[in-house]
């Protein structure tokens, strides 16, 4: 596999097949559930494995010390950390930062309480202030749209465009500075 001149090999080779086969499972699970906390929660794992490849794209491979930062323990850890990674490396603009934000907050109350819904007036307020699928589809939601429906369209937009990112990381790969010793 070819990326930008390079071919992909072996752990980044991997980690692309990885992410299109959880491509599949995401849709499959994403798109035919109804229950509204497997929703948000499916969508959201696929958005953190999404912004977790970017900057796997983006930083020196094969590198213990960029490990430690991305693993659930380091620096860039959380969804929110790697959002604002993202966001100040220039991969995203602040419409796409601030709706993964909100749909971060939207997955928290949905992991934490048990008895949520798309019916929740937080959950609604939330899913009306997301912008990125009106921009990306150039149009406005429509009025019967509910706060579900909107929350779906958002989550599918924000995968389609971060898909694309990943490729673009891949294109702007750094290099580790070998020591002069």
């Amino acid at each position: 596999m070819e990326s930008k001149g390079r071919i992909l090999q072996g752990k980044e080779l991997d980690r692309y097949f990885e992410i299109f086969d959880n491509l599949s499972i995401f849709h499959n699970q994403f798109n035919s559930e109804d229950n509204d906390r497997a929703i948000v929660i499916v969508g959201l794992a696929y958005i953190e494995d999404l912004l977790l490849n970017i900057l796997e794209s983006f930083f020196p491979s094969d590198s213990k010390t960029v490990d430690r930062l991305l693993s659930y323990s380091g620096v860039l850890g959380t969804a929110n950390s790697k959002i604002c990674m993202i966001y100040s490396l220039g991969f995203i603009d602040k419409t796409v930062m601030q709706d993964l934000e909100k749909v971060t907050q939207i997955r928290n109350k949905f992991a934490h309480k048990t008895d949520i819904s798309f019916e929740d007036d937080f959950i609604i307020k939330l899913c009306k202030e997301l912008k990125w699928h009106e921009a990306s589809m150039m149009m406005k939601t429509p009025e019967i749209a509910t706060a579900k429906d909107i929350f779906k369209v958002n989550i599918n937009t924000l995968v389609s465009h971060l898909s694309g990112i990943a490729s673009i990381a891949k294109g702007e790969k750094r290099k580790l500075k070998e020591s002069h010793e």
